[in-house]
């Protein structure tokens, strides 16, 4: 029984290697299929991102500062972030981005668009704004934090937020992966041509060698007939 199972093995091996064109065929589409629609499909979104520092009290002298780093001060200042994160995505904040910038956006798809987080641990709250254009989104995402700082000294009279670094642009988009998607194409046609060849077989019951007459039909092979033209033509070649 397993010498049978490993002659199939044998045989199904072969028979992908004779019909190899079907995969390479498949590969091939299936790879330009997924270039095209990744390189023409997709719409880019460019992604840039600025970070806020936030203390729980603004210090004014060395004594401050010292007195700032208790482990008290960084615990408020954690909540903090947390509560200003909340903030960065209000209504009130948002709705005046799209103002001063004339954007051609309502409130909730410029929130769809932006992403306000908390850096774990840390006393930093992190801005992120996606747009098809990079310097706009760059845009977007300092004037957010501009308005957001001055929404922050009116509402809680505090004036406990720096900005460390200002958002800029940023011209790879976060959502083309060409490569990867061509390569991830080429893998499934090969899946398919794989699954063709096997379709062929499944569905071929055609009598081909000696040898599947007496595997198949259990007859004995009394003698065969030989194609003269391909003995010639082999003949020719060689000679």
């Amino acid at each position: 029984m397993q010498e049978y199972e490993e002659i199939d093995l044998l045989e199904l091996i072969k028979t992908l290697w004779k019909r190899k064109w079907i995969i390479i065929a498949c590969v091939i589409l299936a790879a330009l299929m997924a270039f095209s629609y990744t390189r023409f499909a997709i719409t880019p979104m460019y992604e840039s991102k600025t970070t806020l520092m936030v203390n729980g009290s603004k210090s004014s002298g060395l004594s401050d500062i010292a007195s700032s780093f208790d482990l008290g001060s960084i615990n408020m200042s954690q909540k903090l972030v947390v509560t200003y994160s909340e903030i960065v995505q209000s209504r009130i904040v948002l709705e005046q981005v799209i103002n001063r910038l004339e954007l051609d956006l309502t409130y909730g798809q410029l929130l769809e668009r932006i992403t306000s987080v908390p850096v774990k641990n840390t006393e930093i709250l992190q801005v992120s704004v996606k747009h098809e254009d990079p310097e706009q989104a760059a845009l977007i995402a300092n004037t957010i934090t501009d308005v957001f700082i001055k929404e922050v000294m009116r509402i809680i009279k505090a004036d406990n937020v720096e900005i460390i670094d200002k958002a800029i642009g940023i011209y790879t988009p976060i959502n083309v992966k060409l490569i990867m998607n061509v390569a991830i194409g080429g893998i499934l046609g090969g899946m398919v041509g794989v699954g063709i060849i096997f379709l062929i077989i499944l569905f071929d019951r055609t009598l081909k060698t000696a040898e599947d007459i007496e595997k198949h039909l259990g007859l004995p092979v009394l003698g065969t007939i030989v194609d003269f033209k391909n003995l010639e033509t082999k003949h020719e070649v060689k000679s």
